[in-house]
């Protein structure tokens, strides 16, 4: 062989040992489970933690080993205002999360970097209800990464940020979704969770599903999906709606299942039949419907009070947070909130928990465990 076309096949030979280092590297990088422990909701009946009594704190834990990794951020170091609480955080970057915070006087979304004690920054704390108008207006539940922006969950609407974080309305000055019409008609009380789920149907590319609790006995409890690209623009953008399998099943967390096709939500209660269960439904992704309802699990000895979940599309797990104990009081005798690990089958729609003890047992870092999510 030639000198030249040694240096060739050597070069080449490098790049390609190159290549696949880099995909070992990536392959073996630990992923971690995140978890923001503040002010939940667990159904209406069972009283939690309150924005002055939960953890506040971020941690994560390994997702394989399920071991305690440290704090990424504590809020109870006297640095924040007394009762300031994550209730929501979402993967931005490789190296930071959003959490979002809530506080009366200091609502804000923070930059946090995905380490322990991590740095923090402000990323966004419009509050004001008066121009240049702010999508934190009222009191922040639930925050959600889209392809354009942001969706935040406050009080009675659904406000969205676009990439420059610059709010966009619905109708008017109205939030992205604010009293929506048609079937999502009086679905304004308690927005508890949102979802997403890809879609040809319009130029986002998205739709928005919504979990929704009357807080009272209602059809009002139930779940909708709106236009990703227009929210509810005073006219149109329910897509569909479907009530809850009780009246007094209270929606308090969903996520979508991409391989699966289907929604998973979770929903509350007092003890009763179908009232502390997981429910999985169809979503057609084109003609924009949901459907299906399955009971995919209810054994309230596991499951009793769910507030979070999250997904492993990698592994197809779910991870679901629930009070530890069957009681209407989580507060007295300071009962910590306990994640399950559930593996789901396709042909019968449900999910089987994944050992016979929790995957993480609660402590005093989970009280109550408000969000999750999984990243590297």
């Amino acid at each position: 062989m030639s000198t030249l076309k040694y240096v060739v096949a050597m070069g080449s030979a490098l790049v390609l040992l190159s290549g696949c280092q880099k995909e070992l590297e990536e392959a073996s990088k630990p992923r971690y489970l995140y978890i923001a422990s503040g002010a939940c909701y667990s159904g209406t009946g069972n009283t939690t933690y309150s924005a002055t009594t939960s953890s506040n704190v971020i941690f994560r834990i390994g997702l394989e080993t399920a071991q305690y990794e440290g704090r990424i951020a504590d809020f109870t170091t006297g640095l924040d205002a007394p009762g300031t609480t994550p209730v929501s955080i979402v993967n931005h970057d490789e190296e930071h999360l959003l959490a979002l915070l809530e506080h009366t006087g200091q609502r804000r979304i923070e930059l946090i970097k995905k380490e322990l004690s991590g740095e923090r920054q402000t990323f966004y704390n419009n509050t004001s209800a008066t121009a240049p108008i702010g999508a934190l207006q009222s009191a922040a539940r639930y925050l959600i990464s889209v392809v354009d922006g942001l969706l935040i969950s406050r009080t009675t609407a659904i406000e969205k940020l676009d990439t420059g974080k610059s709010r966009e309305s619905g109708s008017g000055t109205n939030a992205w979704v604010q009293a929506p019409g048609g079937a999502c008609s009086a679905s304004i009380t308690n927005i508890t969770s949102l979802a997403t789920y890809p879609t040809s149907s319009n130029a986002a590319g998205y739709n928005i599903i919504y979990t929704h609790s009357q807080n009272a006995s209602s059809a009002n409890n139930r779940i909708g999906i709106m236009n990703g690209l227009t929210g509810w623009n005073g006219t149109s953008g329910c897509l569909a709606a479907q009530s809850g399998p009780a009246l007094t099943a209270y929606p308090t967390a969903s996520v979508y299942m991409p391989d699966a096709g289907r929604i998973a939500v979770a929903y509350a209660g007092i003890t009763g039949s179908m009232l502390n269960s997981i429910y999985t439904y169809d979503v057609d992704e084109t003609a924009n419907t949901i459907s299906d309802p399955v009971n995919a699990y209810e054994v309230p000895g596991v499951i009793y009070g769910a507030s979070a979940m999250v997904y492993d599309e990698v592994e197809g797990h779910l991870y679901v947070a629930t009070g530890g104990a069957v009681t209407t009081n989580f507060t007295t005798g300071n009962v910590p909130y306990n994640i399950e690990k559930f593996s789901y089958d396709s042909t019968t729609k449900t999910f089987s928990r994944v050992g016979s003890t929790s995957y993480y047992s609660g402590n005093l870092e989970t009280r109550c465990i408000s969000s999750m999510f999984i990243a590297d």
